[in-house]
């Protein structure tokens, strides 16, 4: 009988690594790359990643709000730790 073992959390930094490469796989699948959408912060308490977002689509009058659930599931779908992702437009400290 085999024991069911729980998986250790990675540590914060690996995590944040992996979010950012996985936003930069995202954004030229939606074809958005003249926005840019950038990791301000993440709490592994929570799960809860920050998103700083500027730029828009020159195709079309579409801001990356639009485009942000879509990239909320992908993100959640590639990184396990993650549990809610929130957008501002402005660079927090």
């Amino acid at each position: 009988m085999s024991v069911l073992r729980r998986k250790r959390p990675r540590p914060q930094p690996d995590v944040e690594h992996q979010i950012r490469d996985e936003l930069a796989a995202i954004l030229p699948i939606l074809r958005i790359e003249s926005c840019a959408i950038e990791l301000q912060k993440f709490d592994p308490a929570s799960g809860t990643a920050v998103l700083f977002m500027r730029g828009g689509c020159t195709d079309c009058d579409c801001s990356p709000a639009t485009f942000m659930q879509g990239i909320e599931t992908q993100l959640k779908l590639r990184v396990r730790e993650l549990r809610a992702v929130l957008i501002t437009e402005e660079a927090t400290q």
